[in-house]
């Protein structure tokens, strides 16, 4: 079976983790391109265009942005079967809601505080793919930049520490799924997996700790990562 496209990623990008997990989900195979962070100008993608993921299909057309990517997926590889609902406003709202609450609470809890924002600096500077010289410029001089200027701020701003603030998240999340184990009912669909990709994204970091106090919220992390074929 010949590869289906190349995902253009960051290891540790959240919106990478979210196309990674759906292309897992679905067994899908494919050629994953880890990119420099540095040099993100070189993407295969329109001239505007400089951020993962990117993916590139079998017949060499470009998507970007990671839930068109995904809904492009599903539809292409999959009859469009994890996108289908019986109830489009709920389906829309809660891909909305994810895409916004979630994505924005990953800077706080991995860059919230000088420590975090240390260790998770020096963690991605090890996971990606950078040249001798930016690893270090990086790692160095990137964790205060995090921390100054975009986690500090949402920190403040919120009012909650980013451990209370996912809990929260992931409370409200699962009062919506209700008895059922999935958003999607018995299995999980588009929106359970841009959940879990936001989710994952945290786990190869310390703070991933915080998350898993949360009971409910990993019984249903642990059931939709049960379904990817890795």
């Amino acid at each position: 079976m010949g590869s289906a496209g190349q995902l253009h990623m960051l290891y540790t990008c959240p919106f990478c983790w979210k196309v990674r997990g759906l292309l897992e989900h679905l067994d899908i195979a494919h050629e994953r391109v880890q990119v420099n962070p540095m040099k993100t100008k070189k993407l295969p993608s329109a001239p505007e265009w400089k951020k993962v993921p990117v993916w590139v299909d079998s017949n060499d057309e470009v998507f970007v942005d990671s839930t068109p990517i995904m809904k492009h997926i599903d539809s292409v590889h999959n009859d469009g079967k994890l996108w289908a609902s019986g109830d489009e406003e709920r389906r829309d709202k809660w891909m909305e809601w994810v895409d916004l609450h979630m994505s924005k609470a990953t800077i706080p809890i991995l860059y919230g505080s000088l420590g975090s924002a240390l260790k998770t600096t020096t963690r991605v500077s090890k996971l990606e793919r950078f040249g001798f010289f930016s690893k270090r410029l990086y790692a160095w001089a990137g964790f205060p930049i995090m921390w100054g200027i975009i986690a500090k701020k949402r920190v403040k701003k919120d009012g909650r520490t980013p451990k209370k603030l996912w809990h929260d998240l992931l409370d409200e999340f699962l009062a919506e799924i209700g008895e059922k184990e999935f958003f999607g009912g018995n299995t999980p669909d588009l929106i359970d997996l841009a959940a879990f990709g936001y989710v994952r994204s945290i786990s190869p970091y310390p703070q991933f700790s915080q998350i898993e106090e949360h009971e409910a919220g990993m019984k249903w992390y642990r059931a939709v990562e049960s379904t990817l074929k890795v």
